[in-house]
């Protein structure tokens, strides 16, 4: 009796340690199962170097989503096609820009969405049209050391 009362305990916290380490794994990796509560928008960019799946999307500096997916839009010109996933309370005007920004010197990369005026909103699989590309800090500087820069 007492054997299956100990075998039953250790169960019971295994899968608790399970539950636990999978819930961090999501927590941490910035991921979730049920994206609940957001609404799907999408950019062309030229360049997206830097940035990846699960980046920020941030207005005037607040977090309003996070990037979802990138692709390669032969389409569109051979243009990355960024897809966002913004939180339904957060609207953006049609007239909306975005930009690809580094947080710090060297730090990650992130879509900056700089809000416009319209009173139109972008609705679930709308698109912003008005996009600025990463800059890209060691081509500015290989132009610089070899000499290319023109003052």
């Amino acid at each position: 009796m007492k054997t299956s009362t100990l075998y039953t305990v250790v169960g019971v916290f295994v899968l608790l340690g399970l539950l636990a380490a999978g819930y961090l794994t999501l927590t941490l990796g910035n991921t979730t199962l049920f994206a609940r509560g957001v609404y799907t928008i999408s950019a062309h960019f030229g360049s997206v170097s830097g940035l990846r799946v699960g980046s920020t999307v941030e207005i005037s500096g607040v977090p309003v989503g996070k990037v979802a997916d990138i692709q390669l839009d032969q389409e569109q010109f051979y243009q990355a096609r960024v897809v966002m996933q913004i939180h339904n309370a957060i609207r953006i005007p049609t007239d909306s820009s975005a930009a690809i920004k580094t947080s710090g010197l060297i730090g990650d990369k992130y879509v900056q969405i700089i809000p416009g005026a319209d009173e139109k909103n972008l609705s679930d699989g709308g698109s912003i049209l008005d996009t600025k590309s990463a800059l890209d800090i060691e081509e500015m500087v290989s132009k610089y050391v070899f000499g290319s820069v023109k003052q």
